[in-house]
């Protein structure tokens, strides 16, 4: 039995009465470990721990692969470095360069908030953005083409730009996140899908996909920032930013929120061909006014 001294005894007292005063997720970051020996620093987690705690569908696949294994190679020669990739163009560019640069300010220690709109937003129609509840930097990028859902048998070759945007951003430990409407029982063909495009050759990347009917991206993007800070989101229109979107009966109300454009939020060119039959299914939010 460790036996603890009078003033350290009177140290830990008063440092666990000041827990109550604290707020639930700041008292848990805020307060190291106390221990009989004295205060111990916050252990900096690990990409798999960061990944398992994700919503992500191929979140068994992903821990099977980080698991240490030897594998044989008929390489007669190194590859190239990692780094070795075309720099990303137009939207991507800008979407991975401001990704690269909140990711700095995190691992500077710097506090920002998210690219996801708080609820408040939708009633005040002012671009109020949630907090960051982790500290490792993410970006979500949305897989569907338009209202369609994304079709790994549409998806064919992805363009250079937004391949090379995602590189650049693994490099800089960037957590790439996909995001789609699709239903989670076809991961395993939209992770192929996300390899052979070359979206994620080495299939590292978690993937978002719904769970029920009921489920909406929406709800993935909230539940992935619990764990991350997702600092960028990149999509082909403004309701794979946020839901309100899909709802705004007038759309002269989309111009509240053009400061998050470039700010957090990116328009890019559809990831699939958004023509083809395959791509498109029905995804689109209910439209009351349709017929009139």
């Amino acid at each position: 039995m460790i036996a603890i001294s009078r003033p350290a005894r009177l140290r830990c007292g008063a440092a666990l009465a000041l827990l109550p005063l604290l707020g639930g997720c700041v008292a848990a970051l805020a307060v190291p470990l106390m221990t009989a020996t004295g205060i111990l620093t916050e252990r900096k987690r690990t990409r798999a721990e960061v990944v398992a705690a994700l919503p992500a569908a191929n979140t068994a696949a992903l821990a099977e692969s980080a698991s240490p294994s030897t594998q044989m190679t008929t390489l007669t020669e190194l590859p190239p470095p990692s780094g070795a990739f075309a720099p990303a163009q137009g939207p991507w560019r800008d979407f991975a360069a401001y990704a690269r640069e909140r990711a700095s300010a995190l691992t500077a220690g710097r506090p920002g908030s998210s690219a996801l709109l708080t609820s408040e937003s939708a009633l005040l129609f002012q671009p109020r953005t949630r907090p960051c509840s982790g500290r490792e930097a993410a970006v979500a990028i949305d897989l569907d083409p338009g209202t369609g859902l994304f079709s790994p048998d549409a998806s064919g070759q992805a363009p250079a730009e937004a391949a090379a945007a995602a590189a650049e951003l693994r490099e800089a430990g960037v957590i790439v996140l996909w995001v789609s409407q699709a239903n989670a029982n076809d991961v395993a063909g939209i992770a192929e899908a996300l390899r052979s495009s070359g979206l994620d050759p080495t299939g590292r990347d978690p993937i978002l996909l719904v769970r029920n009917e009921e489920e909406r991206k929406q709800v993935l993007r909230e539940e992935a920032n619990e764990t991350v800070c997702v600092v960028a989101i990149a999509g082909d229109r403004r309701g794979d930013f946020d839901e309100l979107f899909d709802y705004l009966r007038d759309p002269r109300l989309e111009t509240a929120f053009d400061a998050q454009l470039g700010a957090g939020w990116f328009l890019v060119p559809p990831l699939s061909d958004a023509d083809a039959p395959d791509a498109i299914s029905a995804g689109a939010p209910p439209d009351d006014d349709a017929g009139r």
